[in-house]
């Protein structure tokens, strides 16, 4: 019995009927991941499953819950139940919580398919078992070191899916990931069947041709989401609560997104003694035990409420969701898609409540509801990550019997990449020789382990494109690692008590750059982890924009729920004011001695206005927590003097990119680029064209003055 009859009986057997269609084996698959729901297959799987089914590269952009695994994986796994022993399938995700649940999702499906699934992360080691498996989750760290090791089953790959691709494009793993594909393609001798899933993305045609990055040509299969933002924005105050607000929902399963891992502790103190709720915190820093027992005990719980930062955009499986609650505004459109796709969904409708605590946080959430209604998003570009190429020439010189490497294998290794020169290579390669992180051999024309790099690669440090930001002390909890924090073990003695992850800690032990920890009772005065900031305030000119279009009434936002408190605090920003129906105009107001701006122009090119009028002699600042919506100085601003001319304002962008570096996504190798590179990096992430031309349009606005500062 040959395997494709053999795996016909087994499904038989189990109960799955035959279906008669072009490819009844096909269907029987569908059956056995889709029994649930009755075969009923979503619009994402009804239009990608037969195109990857019969070898097409394809990228699916759908929205969140929409079905998108199972649309790639239903046809993989019915080709590798075919030829299960010759084929291996390399599933890549950005995060070990999402391959974790990846798993727990696809392990069943696959038992009954009879094909092994395999796992391999930080927290998960490839077994010798392992080594045969026709399906690997895996993230692109991972398989970085899987190629230095040289791991045979990669011979044998014949299909890669990229999962939640969006969240790494126009990043340094996105490049790391583009690198691995090629050499991955390289050690299997043959072109690889290449799938990505994405969420709605506003640069849909770069995406593609940067995943595509000259393979066989991609399908783009894109469904639109049908559901409708169910918007509430309940403003807080003294009388109207997070509590309060939480209360009215009469939810029991509530996620709450905020920035940053300071916002969750400061949210788990204010909701820890809300009844019936237990309270969870969610965010990045946290090892696998604390990270997992998150999850699983707010699956569990009957009444829950988790915050959360970006860590759970993802589609991690936390249990049905109730209830969104945006406490701060996202960064972005596609940010807040993410997180309001995570659940809470009435009927047709997805239900989302947001909580402004000021003006400017009220007219954001409004400016990223009314954009997401209408399918707006930011356009972002790939980037030109010369960082990526230090972390892969490293990568490979580790992967080289004796760690040495053929300048032209060096060479050969960057080919892909139409933005790098040789002179880049060897500029890279100069600096690095410098630095003794690489010898260069004379003779065999080579380039060897130098022993800084030595170090890193004995330290696990040259697989990653992520920049760290856990530097501190590593907190135990009975032998292991719970996260690793920024305190200063000054603060540190025998008995303190420590709060992060919503949990309380005592201290038992201290070590030089370690310590071990307790669960103990909740404690007024606690240590609490010191962040920092943890992310640069950035708006984008859509948003912004779309602020100005609201202040103006231009943008109809009667399908929107708006409180009482939200209603009045708009009516008051506008009692008062001229807000001209124009968009070509700047309002501008004066507040004693500081004139302020108001360009509504986004945070990339108030900094180069910022940047022209320094030049010229005028105290122009960025107004504070408005970045992307003004400027102020302590003269009136003559905006005549920024430059007509194209030319003259890309000259000042490119001499000035060092300003624009807290902006754009860098890893941990930029450092080590040489400045000339580090500017290419910078500009390659900013879209300087679109910029440009925002400012050459800026300067002929005219000045309209209002009687009041808005914010």
């Amino acid at each position: 019995m040959n395997d494709y009859v053999g795996w016909k009986e087994l499904l038989k057997k189990q109960g799955f009927k035959e279906k008669q269609s072009n490819d009844s084996f096909l269907d029987q698959v569908v059956s056995v991941f889709l029994h649930q729901h009755h075969e009923q297959l979503r619009p994402i799987q009804e239009v990608a499953i037969k195109p990857i089914y019969k070898g097409e590269n394809v990228v699916l952009i759908s929205s969140t819950a929409s079905g998108k695994t199972e649309a790639v994986t239903i046809p993989i796994a019915a080709r590798l139940a075919k030829d299960r022993n010759n084929s291996l399938c390399v599933y890549l995700a950005p995060t070990r919580a999402l391959l974790n649940d990846l798993e727990k999702r696809l392990k069943v499906p696959f038992h009954r398919l009879g094909l092994q699934l395999g796992i391999r992360h930080g927290d998960r080691p490839l077994s010798s078992t392992d080594r045969e498996l026709p399906f690997l989750l895996t993230t692109p760290e991972s398989l970085d070191i899987l190629l230095c090791k040289d791991y045979v089953i990669l011979n044998k790959t014949q299909y890669v899916v990229c999962d939640e691709i969006h969240q790494i494009y126009g990043s340094p793993r996105g490049l790391q990931l583009i690198f691995l594909l090629q050499r991955l393609e390289k050690k299997a001798g043959k072109q690889i069947q290449r799938t990505a899933l994405s969420a709605t993305i506003g640069s849909q045609e770069r995406l593609v041709k940067w995943f595509q990055n000259g393979s066989n040509p991609i399908s783009v299969f894109s469904v639109p989401s049908d559901r409708k933002i169910d918007a509430e924005i309940m403003f807080l105050t003294r009388d109207n609560t997070l509590k309060k607000v939480i209360e009215k929902t009469r939810a029991k399963k509530i996620l709450i997104f905020v920035n940053s891992r300071r916002k969750c502790d400061d949210l788990y103190l204010e909701l820890q003694s809300l009844m019936p709720y237990q309270v969870f915190v969610h965010y990045s820093s946290l090892e696998k035990e604390q990270r997992e027992y998150v999850e699983n005990h707010f699956k569990r719980s009957k009444f829950a409420i988790c915050v959360a930062t970006t860590t759970l955009e993802l589609g991690i499986d936390i249990g049905s969701i109730e209830s969104i609650i945006l406490y701060e505004p996202p960064q972005s459109v596609t940010s807040y898609l993410q997180r309001i796709g995570r659940g809470s969904r009435r009927g047709k409708k997805t239900w989302v409540i947001m909580t402004p605590k000021n003006t400017l946080e009220l007219l954001q959430f409004c400016a990223l509801t009314s954009l997401a209604s209408e399918g707006t998003l930011e356009s972002s570009l790939p980037g030109d990550f010369y960082s990526v190429l230090i972390q892969q020439i490293f990568s490979s010189i580790a992967a080289k019997h004796h760690h040495r490497m053929h300048m032209s294998e060096i060479e050969e290794l960057c080919s892909f990449l139409d933005w790098v020169e040789r002179d880049d290579i060897n500029l890279i390669l100069k600096k690095l020789t410098e630095q003794r992180y690489v010898r260069f051999e004379d003779g065999w024309n080579s380039y060897q382990m130098g022993p800084n790099l030595e170090s890193l690669y004995n330290e696990m440090a040259i697989f990653s494109n992520i920049l760290d930001g856990g530097a501190g002390i590593q907190v135990f909890h009975e032998g292991r690692r719970l996260a690793t924090l920024p305190v200063n073990l000054n603060q540190v003695q025998i008995g303190s008590k420590m709060l992060f992850a919503g949990r309380y800690w005592e201290v038992i032990s201290i070590g030089e750059t370690r310590i071990s920890v307790r669960s103990t009772l909740p404690s007024s005065n606690s240590i609490r982890p010191s962040y920092g900031r943890g992310f640069v305030n950035m708006m984008s000119s859509i948003v912004s924009k779309r602020i100005k279009d609201i202040l103006q009434d231009t943008i109809d936002l009667s399908a929107f729920f708006l409180d009482e408190d939200s209603e009045r605090h708009l009516r008051q920003l506008k009692d008062g004011q001229y807000f001209s129906e124009t968009n070509d105009c700047i309002f501008m107001a004066r507040n004693k001695s500081t004139f302020i701006y108001y360009t509504f122009a986004g945070t990339l090119e108030n900094r180069l206005l910022q940047i022209i009028f320094s030049k010229t002699g005028y105290d122009c600042k960025l107004l504070k927590n408005s970045e992307g919506i003004a400027i102020h100085a302590e003269s009136e601003l003559d905006f005549n003097i920024i430059p007509n001319d194209k030319n003259a304002l890309t000259d000042i962008l490119s001499k000035e990119w060092a300003a624009f570096e807290p902006y754009i996504s860098a890893g941990p190798f930029y450092k080590l680029l040489p400045a000339f590179l580090k500017r290419k990096e910078v500009l390659s992430q900013i879209d300087g064209e679109s910029i440009i031309a925002n400012l050459l349009k800026i300067r002929s606005f005219d000045i309209v003055k209002v009687p009041k500062i808005l914010f």
